[in-house]
C-alpha cells in the first residue's frame, strides 16, 4: 500500500474550462489573512487541517463591522490591536473569493502566500484537505514555490 501524506490543497479553476491552478502545503496550521472590503480593517481566520475538512478556531480583526461574532467566546491569546475570538467550527473544505483590492493571502509554516497576486481577481479558490502520495507531489507545486503573479 502506498503510503499517502496529508496536505491541504489550494485549486483555483481555470478560466473558459482551462486547467485548474493547484498547490498545496504540508503544514497542518494556516492562516487565512484579508483586508475587509468595507472596513478597510485586516481580518485574520486561523485553520487546522484534519482528516475529514478544516476546523476553523478562531478569528481576529482590527475594528467590529458586519459579519463580526460577537456572541463567541474570547480567544484565548490576544494579538495586539486585534479582537480575537474561538470559533472551533468545522467546515470540509473552504470556498474563498479572492481580488487585489482584499489582499488575500494564506500563511502556513513561516511562508506568506499572497494568492491575491497568483490568480485573476474574483477567484474562486477551494482551500481543502487532501492526502497525496508521491506521484500527486511530484505533479503538484508547493504553493510558497510558486511565482506570485501566477507565472511557473
Amino acid at each position: 500500500m502506498a503510503v499517502r501524506q496529508p496536505v491541504v490543497e489550494v485549486r483555483v479553476k481555470g478560466a473558459d474550462g482551462a486547467g485548474d491552478k493547484v498547490c498545496y502545503f504540508t503544514d497542518p496550521n494556516f492562516q487565512l489573512r484579508w483586508m475587509h472590503s468595507v472596513e478597510k480593517q485586516w481580518w485574520e481566520e486561523q485553520y487546522q487541517r484534519q482528516d475529514d475538512g478544516l476546523l476553523l478556531t478562531t478569528t481576529y480583526f482590527e475594528a467590529f463591522g458586519a459579519g463580526t461574532p460577537s456572541t463567541e467566546t474570547l480567544a484565548p491569546v490576544q494579538k495586539e490591536g486585534y479582537l480575537g475570538y474561538q470559533i472551533n467550527e468545522q467546515l470540509p473544505r473552504l470556498n474563498w473569493v479572492v481580488s487585489r483590492l482584499t489582499k488575500g493571502e494564506i500563511d502556513y509554516s513561516r511562508h506568506r502566500f499572497l494568492i491575491h497576486q497568483w490568480v485573476p481577481d474574483y477567484s474562486e479558490v477551494v482551500i481543502m484537505p487532501k492526502a497525496y502520495g508521491v506521484i500527486d507531489r511530484f505533479k503538484k507545486d508547493l504553493c510558497h514555490e510558486l511565482k506570485s503573479d501566477g507565472s511557473q
